[in-house]
């Protein structure tokens, strides 16, 4: 088992420092209370009059300085800095952007776009809701200003992403905005929404997903960018569906009873690998990705530079690369644009940050740009905006790719984001001086500092088009500072990998070695680092002794690159009878159950898995990929509870995407029943209407699934399906703990007052009956949320 990752204290938040049950503020000398007015006093035991007020997030006027905990938001070494690289030359603008940079960040969110239509136009009702409610915000004021009402961002595409001036701590303590912070915080748990960073959405934009494409995020913890290209993956299936539907309806001449709407509930036919570098940093992924419940993901641990070449079987038996249709390399960087939401960066920036990064950047780029297929598309972004990370790699990496990376220009799309052009020249300092040129540095520095750190000339800055990169500033739209280019290969790099083209030479990285040192922050969205690269490079050697030669490194590494993890495999004979089975208890029609897939010879949980998340892992020449997690747990098998029919139950996590497939074991019931069954827990088969106390009784004890009836938007769930439980008396959903109590936040569902029971005998037997289930369910539950249980 990996380390259990130890969460750090947000240093936004004053009173972080609960385990001592005393705020941050306390000393020796002094003691903290507050007042009727809500304010923070700070004064010594011996009352001199030395006190100080501190206004808190309840109040109507809100100082963003107070977030700071004692950082001020000033370093005169990182504004001389930026000011001698001359990214904005403007001096009042460069000012306006450094003082935005020292105040918190709004709030910034995503809906969800996989959750199906009834729980998608529940959220946008709800928030519009919200909006429409102004008398909550109407005399708040941050730093003198009027608080903004919630509102889509212009940029994002279908009114998806959404904004508030109100800084994310604001919220917990000031009444007038509960409502909001209900609505943020149930619906962030339930994954109808995903709190992200404004300037995290526009790297997945760019990408231009469709349903089809093989997908690398490179660097995806912790998981906020993977999310949204799966939502958009998903996306782009259900649109092209949508197609085909419209499309046969003509054919067959309007009758819409001819249509089979099944298509638009098959899954992506490509799919998305998120890697991550650090084990515990992977299981963040698994949490994210898991709240969207897809089969096309796959989340693994590799360090970027070194991501293996994976590959698929042809009907034939012969073997292909798989080379990326998109890929997204949001490299490990010194965020220096996240100072609005990571203050620590005003105290710990120095010079050499960038510096040290640089070689591992353009590490991980070479490597995207050879897994990266012909025709294909690769996103580069930074969370800073040092051209040292930024346009110096994007250089580099054009330079040594002999015209086959080119950048591309997009600057026509999504007109509404503002953003500045990329740098053609610039700079570069270390605490020893600023050295224009490579060569005005002293001998002794020309052995540390890398050529590729500086510019390339004027005019191969104008052949590169290096403009076509995208620099994204604070003071612009209100957000953080972010760097992205977008790339496009037009022809095989030199020694491509994957096929046989000679010896290898420095654009390889299969000849490198690379051993990393590194220390992570993350906050919500962004992963900063510092880290020390040591290369050694390896010539004219035959792969097998490079191999040997590897594994004492694999050795020396440190313990985030320890793996524990069984292997995904295909059913076993034996198991495929069971799931004959299975497919005949549920009435399965349709269904792909070639595309199950189990883990280790003892797993009861049975996976759904894409076509291509199929290909690479049941293809044998890919067990060298280090799989922490894929595809959609479908199938849960428990035993323990006597014989029956069927012993697996279908998870709540894929329950929206088997329902349409089953013809069995499906009941339909009211918003009304949905409500008696949050509040009661366990009802008994007479708490419902004749009708489903009937079909209750008819069937046989084990799993099934509840569709909540009605139109879209009829009711609060219409349309909403849920995975239970049959027992002997009485039933129960199949839902974890958190995520009913999330669901009775969202339809604001009120327990009524608990009664005694008169039959004590039955409710014996419902104890019994459920106890065994809901162990099963918080088993299943990511890590963090049985901790949380």
């Amino acid at each position: 088992m990996a380390k259990k990752r130890v969460k750090k204290p947000n240093t936004w938040d004053p009173n972080y420092n609960k385990s001592n049950k005393k705020s941050k503020l306390e000393s020796n000398e002094n003691k903290v209370e507050t007042n009727n007015n809500n304010e923070i006093i700070i004064g010594n035991n011996s009352g001199s009059g030395n006190d100080a007020y501190i206004t808190t997030a309840g109040d109507k006027k809100i100082d963003s300085k107070n977030f700071w905990n004692n950082i001020e938001p000033k370093s005169e070494i990182f504004e001389q800095y930026y000011k001698a690289m001359g990214i904005i030359d403007n001096e009042e603008e460069f000012k306006k952007m450094f003082e935005l940079m020292g105040k918190p960040l709004p709030t910034t969110f995503r809906i969800n776009t996989t959750i199906g239509k009834s729980l998608q136009s529940l959220v946008i009702d709800q928030l519009k809701e919200l909006v429409s409610e102004s008398s909550g915000y109407k005399d708040i004021e941050i730093d003198g200003e009027l608080v903004e009402l919630p509102s889509p961002f212009s940029w994002y595409p279908n009114e998806m992403a959404w904004k508030s001036s109100i800084p994310k701590k604001s919220f917990k303590k000031n009444p007038e905005l509960s409502k909001f912070h209900h609505f943020l915080v149930h619906h962030n748990q339930q994954g109808n929404i995903t709190r992200q960073e404004a300037v995290s959405m526009i790297p997945p934009l760019f990408l231009d997903v469709q349903s089809h494409y093989n997908i690398l995020d490179m660097c995806a913890a912790p998981g906020s960018k993977t999310t949204q290209i799966l939502e958009d993956l998903h996306m782009k299936h259900n649109l092209e569906n949508e197609e085909i539907i419209k499309r046969s309806l003509k054919v067959d001449g309007g009758d819409s009873g001819s249509s089979n709407e099944k298509p638009s509930i098959y899954i992506p036919k490509g799919c998305i690998i998120a890697n991550d570098v650090d084990t515990n940093r992977c299981y963040m992924l698994v949490t994210q990705t898991t709240r969207l419940g897809s089969p096309a993901i796959i989340v693994t641990n590799h360090e970027a530079q070194n991501f293996p070449l994976l590959y698929s079987k042809n009907s034939d038996g012969s073997e292909s690369p798989i080379y990326m249709d998109r890929i997204l390399c949001d490299v490990p960087c010194s965020g220096d644009g996240t100072t609005r939401k990571n203050p620590e960066v005003w105290k710990k920036w120095t010079h050499a940050g960038s510096i040290g990064l640089h070689q591992l950047q353009i590490k991980i780029a070479t490597r995207g740009c050879q897994l990266l297929k012909v025709g294909g598309r690769m996103v580069y972004s930074t969370c800073s905006m040092n051209p040292v990370e930024n346009e110096a790699v994007i250089a580099q990496i054009i330079q040594k790719s002999g015209g086959s990376i080119k950048l591309v220009d997009v600057s026509s799309q999504y007109p509404s984001l503002i953003r500045r052009p990329g740098l053609h020249s610039w700079t570069v300092i270390d605490k020893a001086g600023n050295f224009p040129t490579f060569e005005s540095q002293p001998e002794d520095k020309k052995y540390k500092l890398s050529k590729t750190l500086w510019p390339p000339t004027p005019q191969e800055a104008i052949d590169m088009h290096l403009e076509y990169c995208m620099r994204v500033y604070p003071h612009l739209q209100d957000t953080g500072g972010f760097f992205i280019a977008v790339l496009e290969k037009v022809s095989d790099c030199p020694n491509q990998i994957g096929k046989k083209t000679g010896p290898l030479n420095q654009i390889d990285n299969d000849q490198t070695i690379i051993t990393t040192t590194a220390t992570t922050t993350t906050t919500d969205n962004t992963t900063t680092t510092d880290e020390k690269t040591t290369e050694t490079t390896i010539e004219n050697q035959p792969k097998k002794q490079i191999k040997n030669d590897r594994q004492p490194k694999l050795k020396e590494r440190d313990k985030r690159q320890k793996f524990f993890e069984e292997p995904f495999t295909v059913p076993s004979e034996e198991l495929k009878k069971e799931l004959d089975v299975v497919s005949k208890f549920y009435g399965l029609i349709e269904f792909p159950m070639g595309n199950l897939l189990t883990r280790g010879k003892n797993s009861q949980k049975i996976y759904w898995a894409s076509d291509s998340v199929l290909s690479i892992i049941s293809n044998e020449s890919n067990n060298s990929l280090k799989v922490i997690n894929c595809a959609l747990k479908l199938f849960q098998r428990h035993d323990g509870l006597g014989a029956m029919e069927c012993a697996y139950r279908i998870s709540q996590d894929s329950v929206l995407w088997i329902e349409p497939f089953l013809s069995k074991r499906i009941i339909t019931m009211t918003h009304d029943d949905l409500v008696m069954i949050f509040k009661k827990n366990e009802p008994f088969f007479t708490d419902f209407n004749e009708s489903i106390c009937d079909q209750l009784k008819a069937m046989e004890p084990g799993c099934f699934v509840i569709k909540i009836s009605g139109a879209l938007r009829e009711t609060l769930s219409s349309g909403m399906v849920f995975s239970a439980w049959r027992g002997k008396v009485s039933m129960h959903l199949l839902v974890s703990k958190q995520e009913i109590e999330s669901y009775k936040g969202i339809f604001h569902v009120i327990d009524d007052p608990v009664s005694p029971t008169n039959n004590t005998a039955i409710e014996s037997v419902k104890k019994d009956e459920s106890k065994e289930i809901s162990s099963e369910i918080v088993q299943d539950q990511p890590k963090e949320q049985k901790d949380q249980n």
